[in-house]
């Protein structure tokens, strides 16, 4: 049953990683920093250039991380924050379903912080954090 939900994880996890850094591709490198800042300036967003870079940096390297599986509570909660204030200061207002509504931030933030602090075995933080011989393995459920 773990190798099961292991998996879906890791799909949950490529899934919303591609996305992150899909965005954060065109912020950074398609578009530039320079320009989001601007663009993020004219939808009156707080420190557009700072901005520009959390939310450029935050969906590229973390999208990177989360399809790899590496510092994911941390990346989880990055990206909820970087959606939440994209929902509450640029697409609140536009509703849920209209282009510009608030959507696919809410499922992007939700998905990035559930995945975050349940992102299963096939990760590095895995490997490199779970606790050897503290606790004995999780049993597996019995058919009866």
């Amino acid at each position: 049953m773990h190798a099961v939900r292991d998996f879906f994880a890791f799909i949950g996890r490529l899934g919303i990683g591609i996305i992150l850094i899909a965005h954060g591709w065109q912020k950074v490198f398609d578009y530039g920093l320079d320009a989001v800042g601007r663009s993020f300036a004219e939808m009156h967003v707080p420190l557009p250039q700072v901005s520009a870079w959390f939310a450029g940096l935050v969906e590229l390297v973390g999208g990177i991380f989360l399809v790899i599986g590496l510092l994911l509570p941390l990346v989880g909660i990055l990206v909820a924050i970087e959606m939440a204030g994209a929902i509450v200061l640029v697409h609140l207002p536009h509703g849920l379903f209209s282009p510009e509504g608030f959507e696919l931030p809410l499922a992007i933030g939700v998905a990035a912080l559930a995945l975050g602090f349940n992102g299963g075995g096939w990760s590095i933080d895995h490997g490199l954090f779970r606790r050897r011989g503290s606790a004995p393995p999780e049993p597996e459920p019995s058919g009866t």
